[in-house]
């Protein structure tokens, strides 16, 4: 059997458990200390309120079905554009990969960071606008500025709450897919999901209230 590894938070002491190796940030639950590491050190980043309960039935924690394939839900942001706010579930799958299930208003969409060569000028990112990625054409719907409002639990990346950052979101033209693309770094990051039908999410612990 594989030991998980273990990180001692830097504010408390309690101890937590890495559940997933691409994990690189958590809030901890006793004392609220957002905890990240480098190679060299476990570096305390504050502290973070805690979030109020999302749109749906996912909370941190969470297990049930995406596709007849197991899932656990390991970590949540929150993040504001204009009067409205999103939420963005960092998820594993049954195989021990990760991926990220944004939910905006009961509306889901599964979706994977893209790696490797991907040319995208930030200057063309318009409204409108169109871009071809993984053999499918884009149109650019909505360009902005967003703020992370919060965390909690684990995540592969280091989210300060109150950081901001451009970003772009692009849909197929068949409406099956999704580009999400921050504009925080030199190199944009960049996210293709695609869209779920609220019955594809099946949750062990399915209550009325979601049905």
């Amino acid at each position: 059997m594989t030991t998980r590894p273990e990180i001692k938070c830097p504010s408390c002491g309690a101890p937590h458990t890495l559940s997933n190796p691409g994990i690189v940030m958590y809030s901890c639950e006793f004392c609220k200390s957002l905890v990240y590491w480098d190679k060299e050190k476990i570096i305390n980043a504050g502290t973070v309120a805690a979030l109020p309960e999302g749109f749906s039935r996912l909370y941190r924690g969470a297990t049930g079905t995406l596709f007849n394939k197991r899932f656990s839900v390991l970590g949540r942001a929150r993040y504001a554009f204009g009067r409205g706010f999103w939420d963005e579930w960092f998820v594993e799958l049954h195989d021990g990969k990760t991926a990220w299930l944004s939910e905006d208003d009961h509306e889901f969409c599964l979706e994977g960071r893209i790696d490797g060569q991907l040319q995208i000028d930030p200057a063309l990112l318009k409204p409108g606008s169109t871009l071809a990625v993984r053999g499918e054409q884009f149109t650019v719907e909505e360009v902005g500025q967003t703020r992370c409002l919060g965390i909690e639990g684990d995540l592969p990346k280091v989210v300060s709450p109150d950081e901001s950052y451009r970003f772009a979101d692009a849909s197929s033209v068949d409406g099956k897919y999704s580009l999400g693309i921050e504009l925080d770094a030199e190199k944009p990051t960049v996210y293709f999901g695609h869209w779920l039908k609220y019955a594809s999410i099946q949750m062990d612990d399915e209550g009325e209230d979601w049905r």
